[in-house]
């Protein structure tokens, strides 16, 4: 039966996703683990290095923070690209002139996300316990939020992608050039805008 199917099929899912949990809980938290290889292994020991020293792995609970915070960015993320692109093409649906800018808003997505990931590259990160009063910079906490969960949610590689093949499978091969040239320029040029305001903005 279909329903017996997909029950079985989304329990498979759950299963495998705790699995992956698990697997991911005790290569962090293992104390035979060592901070080289756990950095070279993860953005997020990379960017946290809060290293338990009693146990010689990352802390569990801090752990599980990190992850609600990528996903409360990646929530805020998706739900902001969602939101743009129904606006987008309800505007374009009620005014037939601007038809031919149908999907261009994801090119302006991933612009507008690649400068938010440009000035988080260029802002320090700084642990608020020890930092001083003064300094400027966000915590790795917030940088994991922003950068990993809303960024990674909010931009669209894969859209993308697919908007390039329907361009080309169209016949639209012109269109579909120039829609690449300015998703991934624009890109660039919006991360390097990004990081340099980001710079100036901390020396000030």
């Amino acid at each position: 039966h279909p329903l017996n199917f997909s029950m079985t099929s989304g329990g498979n899912v759950i299963l495998m996703l705790l699995a992956v949990l698990l697997i991911n809980v005790s290569a962090f938290a293992s104390p035979r683990q060592s901070s080289s290889s756990i950095s070279a292994g993860s953005l997020y020991a990379k960017e946290q290095k809060r290293i338990d020293g009693s146990r010689g792995g990352i802390k569990l609970t801090d752990m599980i923070a990190d992850m609600a915070a990528v996903g409360a960015g990646a929530v805020a993320g998706a739900i902001s690209r969602y939101q743009i692109g129904n606006i987008a093409t309800r505007i374009i649906a009620e005014d037939k002139r601007l038809s031919g800018l149908t999907g261009w808003h994801t090119a302006a997505i991933n612009i507008f996300g690649s400068f938010i990931l440009g000035s988080l590259a260029g802002t320090p990160t700084i642990d608020a316990s020890t930092a001083k009063p003064d300094a400027k910079g966000i915590s790795p906490r917030m940088r994991l939020m922003a950068g990993v969960g809303f960024c990674g949610s909010f931009t669209t590689f894969s859209t993308f992608s697919v908007d390039i093949v329907g361009m080309l499978n169209s016949g639209k091969f012109v269109r579909a050039i120039t829609y690449a040239t300015v998703n991934n320029v624009g890109g660039i040029a919006a991360a390097f805008a990004g990081f340099n305001m980001a710079k100036r903005m901390i020396k000030k």
